[in-house]
C-alpha cells in the first residue's frame, strides 16, 4: 500500500503540467475569489504628519501582513539581523549590521492592519557619530484593485 501513493502523487503532478495554462488560469482566478486582491495607499508621512509621498499597492493577505514587519535597510544595504526580532503586539525590535556598522530597529503599528493604521519605524545606530532616523508610513485599504491590476503592481500617485 505504500508503494501506491507515490505513484498516485506522481500522477497528479504529471496531470496538472499537462494542464497547461487554462490550469494557472483557473487557479489564479480560485486564488483571487477567496482571497481578493485589495488597493492599498501608502502615504509617507513628513515630520509634522503631512503627506510626503503617495503610493498604490494591490495586495492579498499575506503580501498585506508585511507591511507591519520590519525590513532592514540602509542606504539601500540589506541589514543583516544579529538579534532578534522580539515583537509584542504592535510593537517589534531587531539588531542588525551594515557596512560595518551596528543599528536597532524599532517598529510601532497603531491601527488596525487589515484596514488602516500607521506604522512608524525608528533606526538607531549604535555609534556615537550618527543619530537615529524615523519614518513614518500610513496604510489605508480602499476596496478592490483596479480590473488590470495583479497582486504585486504598484504606482505612485500623481501630482
Amino acid at each position: 500500500m505504500k508503494s501506491f501513493i507515490p505513484v498516485v502523487a506522481a500522477l497528479l503532478l504529471l496531470s496538472a503540467c499537462d494542464a497547461g495554462p487554462d490550469a494557472a488560469t483557473r487557479l489564479l482566478a480560485r486564488q483571487q475569489v477567496v482571497d481578493p486582491p485589495q488597493l492599498w495607499r501608502i502615504e509617507a508621512l513628513g515630520g509634522s504628519g503631512e503627506a510626503a509621498g503617495v503610493s498604490f499597492v494591490c495586495a492579498d493577505t499575506p503580501l498585506s501582513q508585511t507591511f507591519v514587519r520590519i525590513h532592514p535597510v540602509v542606504e539601500e544595504t540589506p541589514c543583516r539581523t544579529t538579534s532578534g526580532p522580539v515583537a509584542e503586539a504592535g510593537w517589534s525590535t531587531l539588531r542588525c549590521t551594515a557596512e560595518g556598522r551596528s543599528y536597532v530597529f524599532s517598529s510601532r503599528t497603531v491601527g488596525d492592519p487589515t484596514r488602516d493604521f500607521r506604522l512608524a519605524v525608528t533606526v538607531t545606530p549604535l555609534s556615537r557619530e550618527l543619530g537615529p532616523t524615523r519614518q513614518v508610513r500610513r496604510f489605508q485599504r480602499l476596496g478592490p484593485c483596479p480590473a488590470s491590476w495583479r497582486v504585486g503592481d504598484q504606482a505612485a500617485a500623481r501630482p
